[in-house]
């Protein structure tokens, strides 16, 4: 099964640069753990681009083989940039690998492979900054607080 060619694509790799953002402007970006399961759903509804490194192959087969996620293998590595129609990245962490300099290697042996583990944590920038958003829930509450205190007052009748 394929996912579908939305437009608006869900970004997939397995690293994260300032470079991915560049292409949002001003706006608040949301991390949250997911799992697999919520990727599939949410694969199904926008699709998936995946970025990844020829010599990351292995780890994606072993996520797809491990999670039933259907991940295309590219060839080569697809550069990603957020931009105003995709607005959502998905990173998968490895860990119980070597790495040296904090990168992953370009080769594991099998048995390393066997200790790797991996998680998933999406990234969503909206279009509003978070400053916007807090000043927006401010003046909400003062006009509840103000609707609260004009329903609750005391008449002197």
């Amino acid at each position: 099964m394929g996912y579908p060619q939305t437009g608006n694509e869900v970004y997939v790799g397995f690293s994260l640069s300032d470079t991915m953002f560049s292409g949002i402007g001003k706006g608040t970006i949301t991390r949250e753990t997911v799992s697999a399961d919520y990727l599939k759903d949410l694969f199904t509804k926008y699709g998936v681009v995946v970025s990844a490194k020829p010599e990351q192959r292995r780890l994606l087969e072993m996520v797809n083989a491990i999670y039933d996620l259907k991940l295309e293998i590219p060839e080569t590595l697809k550069i990603i940039q957020l931009s105003e129609k995709h607005r959502r990245l998905v990173t998968i962490s490895v860990q119980g690998l070597r790495r040296i300099n904090g990168s992953l290697l370009p080769e594991y042996s099998n048995e390393e492979f066997q200790e790797a583990t991996f998680g998933f944590v999406k990234y969503y920038v909206q279009s509003r900054h978070y400053d916007e958003l807090v000043a927006e829930n401010e003046k909400l509450k003062k006009d509840l607080d103000l609707e609260v205190a004009w329903r609750t007052r005391v008449s002197d009748i």
